[in-house]
């Protein structure tokens, strides 16, 4: 038994009345429990199995799926995160007072030590840690007997200050670098292989779905055909029948050919 027979008995049995659409192995054993035989059926099953229409337009994606990470050292103003958590936090239940809580915000997260630069974003601006208001006021006294009147010995002393300024810079730069290369080289250790080559056919999960379509409902579109890669994880994607788009490249996997509906 081999060749389109053995194709076609494959694919009663993964396809037919007594379809399931299970997996390569489970539609083998329906193949040797209808008596048949050959030696490449496991290989062969493989192959109608991940080349089957409807079971690629089924599951959904994992972090495995996702693109190898890029090292950005420089952002743009507002693109911090954990401002949004600490909001949430704070405004609780009235939250069209966010604004009003938005400097307060700021100062928590300015004033939290931050493990990719090794100290507080405060020490990266004035040079020295923030004195918090629960310092001042339980060691005002202790405080005032430290302080230096002294304003020549405070200007040079504030000087010198100064001047490590750009060396603390320096350091948390290169600590942040370092930080985030160790991210990378985990992440990128637990995410599949994936190499797209222009021309290939891709599946597009569409996310959005999943707020407003069935259960039993396909979230997979297309298939297109994969035009273009750009920086950080973006994709190229081209349709017959419209303009080409971008999307991020962990919604989207290959396509293996079948019958499409």
């Amino acid at each position: 038994m081999h060749g389109q027979e053995g194709y076609d008995i494959l694919k009663a049995c993964h396809e037919g009345p007594t379809r399931g659409h299970h997996g390569a192995n489970f539609t083998a054993k329906k193949v040797f429990d209808a008596s048949f035989f050959w030696p490449t059926i496991y290989r062969d099953a493989h192959n109608l199995v991940k080349s089957c229409d409807i079971c690629q337009r089924q599951g959904r994606i994992s972090q495995r799926d996702e693109m190898p990470q890029n090292v950005i050292q420089v952002c743009e103003i507002f693109d911090v995160w954990g401002l949004k958590r600490i909001l949430e936090r704070t405004v609780r239940e009235n939250r069209a007072s966010w604004s009003e809580k938005l400097e307060d915000v700021l100062w928590a997260f300015r004033t939290a030590y931050k493990t990719p630069i090794g100290c507080i974003p405060y020490k990266l601006v004035y040079g020295q840690s923030c004195h918090l208001p629960i310092e001042l006021e339980h060691k005002a006294y202790w405080a005032l007997k430290h302080v230096n009147f002294d304003l020549k010995n405070t200007g040079d002393h504030r000087k010198l200050q100064l001047n490590k300024l750009n060396e603390l810079r320096d350091q948390a730069y290169e600590n942040s670098l370092i930080h985030k290369e160790k991210t990378k080289k985990l992440h990128d250790s637990k995410i599949k292989n994936r190499i797209f080559n222009v021309g290939d056919r891709v599946l597009l999960l569409n996310s959005r779905l999943k707020i407003f379509s069935g259960k039993l409902k396909t979230r997979w579109s297309g298939p297109f055909t994969f035009t273009k890669v750009f920086p950080y994880g973006t994709v190229e994607l081209s349709q017959p029948d419209g303009p080409n788009f971008k999307v991020k490249g962990h919604r989207v996997k290959h396509y293996f050919g079948g019958d499409v509906p």
